[in-house]
């Protein structure tokens, strides 16, 4: 009896050893898409982690309305201006004042 409660305890210590799941794998954006969460959940988890580390992430919307011209950019604010409801693309990307300006509105 003793040798095979040995013999088990010995043959489960390697499988919880290998159970341990780091944060870096868990904050991945695609093992945070694997377990439910939404692909805007991944970018937050993103830039928070990046945040985290004084460095600079931005979303792959972020990228391709940098690259768009003037014109497209300055329609697109105007837009996002009247309509509250559409993403202005700064997402964690704007400086935290407590002076009121018109940007607040």
């Amino acid at each position: 009896m003793k040798k095979l409660l040995l013999i088990a305890i010995l043959a489960a210590v390697p499988a919880v050893a290998n159970a341990a799941i780091s944060v870096d794998e868990m904050t991945n954006p695609t093992a945070v898409k694997n377990n439910g969460y939404s692909a805007q959940m991944a970018d937050a988890v993103s830039v928070s982690k990046a945040r985290s580390n004084s460095e600079e992430y931005y979303t792959a919307d972020e990228e391709a309305f940098a690259k768009q011209n003037k014109f497209i950019r300055f329609w697109r604010k105007l837009y996002v201006y009247t309509d509250p409801g559409a993403e202005d693309y700064s997402f964690y990307h704007h400086d935290t004042s407590t002076v009121p300006s018109y940007k607040d509105l």
